[in-house]
């Protein structure tokens, strides 16, 4: 794999750095909603993250998409 492509490989699969699984879960879902959700609406954040790892991965805290 040459630069050029491992530098687009990285582009669209990493997600950034955060401190857990809960936090990336978390940001995935506040900057990917495209509407606010109401104030009375709460997240169980562990839980979720759960089941939205099975798509992502981690490695030292940073997170890409598997």
């Amino acid at each position: 794999m040459d630069f050029q492509s491992l530098h687009e490989y990285v582009n669209n699969f990493y997600y950034g750095e955060y401190g857990s699984d809960e936090d990336f879960v978390q940001g995935l879902y506040e900057n990917g909603i495209p509407f606010n959700l109401p104030n009375f609406v709460v997240i169980d954040w562990e839980a979720t993250s759960r089941y939205i790892m099975y798509d992502y991965f981690e490695s030292n805290g940073h997170y890409f998409k598997s």
